[in-house]
C-alpha cells in the first residue's frame, strides 16, 4: 500500500501576491524561503513562505481569479520510486489534472530540485505529490528542464 509522507506545503492563490506576502510575514511570521527563489520567476511565479524551522510552508501565487488552481495541498513522498508508484496508481484510477487530462508520467513538472505531480479530486480540489529525489527522477523520466 502506498503511503504519503507528510504535508509538504499548502498552495494559496491570491489576487494580490505582494500584499498577501506582506500580511503572512507580519501576522504569521512566515518569510520567503531562499531555497525556492527560482519559483518566483515567470508569469506563474510562486513565493514559498516558511516559518524559521521550515516545518510550515505556504506557496503563494498571484491568480487572476479564483478557480481550479487557487489552492492545493501538497504531500511529499519518501522516494522517487514511491513518486512513480503514485503516478501509476493515479493513472490507473483515471485521476485527472485541472485541465481534465488523465495523469501520466509526462504530467510531472521539474522544479530544478524537486518534482511535482498536480491533480484534482472529483470535486475540483487541487492536490500535489512532491518528491525531492530529483536527480533520480530526472534521469528515470528523462525530464526536460522546464522554466519555473
Amino acid at each position: 500500500m502506498l503511503s504519503l509522507g507528510k504535508i509538504d506545503h499548502i498552495h494559496i492563490g491570491v489576487l494580490d501576491a505582494p500584499k498577501a506576502i506582506a500580511w503572512y510575514q507580519r501576522v504569521l511570521g512566515l518569510n520567503p524561503d531562499p531555497r525556492y527563489r527560482q519559483l518566483q520567476e515567470g508569469p506563474q511565479g510562486v513565493t514559498m513562505l516558511a516559518n524559521p524551522s521550515g516545518t510550515v510552508r505556504l506557496a503563494v501565487s498571484q491568480e487572476s481569479s479564483v478557480g481550479c488552481l487557487s489552492g492545493s495541498v501538497a504531500f511529499v513522498v519518501s522516494s522517487g520510486q514511491d513518486f512513480l508508484d503514485w503516478i501509476d496508481q493515479l493513472a490507473g484510477e483515471r485521476v485527472t489534472r485541472c485541465d481534465g487530462q488523465t495523469i501520466a508520467r509526462d504530467s510531472v513538472r521539474d522544479h530544478h530540485f524537486y518534482c511535482s505531480l498536480s491533480f484534482v479530486d472529483p470535486f475540483g480540489n487541487a492536490f500535489e505529490i512532491i518528491s525531492y529525489d530529483h536527480t533520480w527522477l530526472a534521469g528515470k523520466l528523462k525530464l526536460p528542464r522546464s522554466q519555473p
